[in-house]
């Protein structure tokens, strides 16, 4: 089943643009009367038929309209992006199909990246949660510093970071206290001792996710596989 994206599902009829549009009319050709999928990400889907196509957009009309509740479970991952865009967009597009509910680009001490294409990072995103059906779609929160994070922390989350050290906690092995978790990964160079002595002090959880040193985009995927897996 193909989904399209429509920002506003609320009224009789919505719009398809930019992306949206080209693919439903460019690339798969649909025409007038067409049956459609369409969802606003926030928990409604659609199903729609094809009323119009102008020359940069498509009008649907609603024929029937479905909300799925959100789940409350959500895993907010942080990550120091990879030094190649390559690296951080498999990162986006891979731990969106697997379940965050946001992402958030770390700046650390030893980051390799200091700008990140948000725009592009966004359409990654959406595309992700169309491609595997999702309801309700993750946000990208932009870069931040480590140091603003830590100012900012939300209440009744659990924290994690993902910090490998020989004979550390597993992160599989963890039970969710709270129904949201926050995970940092750091960059290649990992954290600074100073950065992990300040996430410690504020309540985050050292733990490993594998037996071995795991470069930052495996480090990504695996630490949201093992959170689903606890139970986020």
């Amino acid at each position: 089943m193909i989904v399209f994206y429509s920002e506003d599902l609320h009224l009789n009829t919505a719009t398809l643009e930019a992306d949206e549009y080209h693919h439903c009319c460019k690339v798969l050709r649909h025409k007038v009367g067409d049956r459609l999928h369409v969802t606003d990400g926030k928990g409604t889907t659609a199903q729609a038929e094809l009323a119009a196509i102008s020359k940069h957009s498509a009008t649907v009309k609603l024929i029937s309209k479905t909300f799925k509740k959100n789940p409350g479970t959500q895993i907010h991952l942080y990550v120091a992006p990879p030094k190649t865009r390559a690296r951080w967009e498999w990162i986006v597009e891979k731990s969106v199909e697997l379940g965050i509910n946001s992402l958030t680009a770390l700046v650390t001490q030893h980051s390799e990246r200091s700008k990140i294409n948000v725009a592009r990072t966004e359409k990654i995103m959406r595309s992700a949660a169309m491609q595997s059906l999702r309801s309700y779609h993750p946000s990208y929160r932009g870069m931040v510093n480590l140091s603003k994070v830590l100012k900012n922390l939300p209440d009744d989350v659990d924290k994690y970071l993902a910090h490998y050290k020989e004979g550390q906690a597993q992160l599989a092995h963890q039970s969710p206290l709270h129904s949201e978790s926050m995970i940092l990964i750091g960059p290649e160079g990992d954290f600074s001792e100073k950065e992990i002595e300040q996430c410690n002090d504020l309540g985050f959880r050292n733990v490993n996710i594998s037996e071995h040193r795991l470069r930052t985009e495996t480090a990504a995927i695996i630490v949201v596989a093992l959170l689903k897996a606890i139970g986020y």
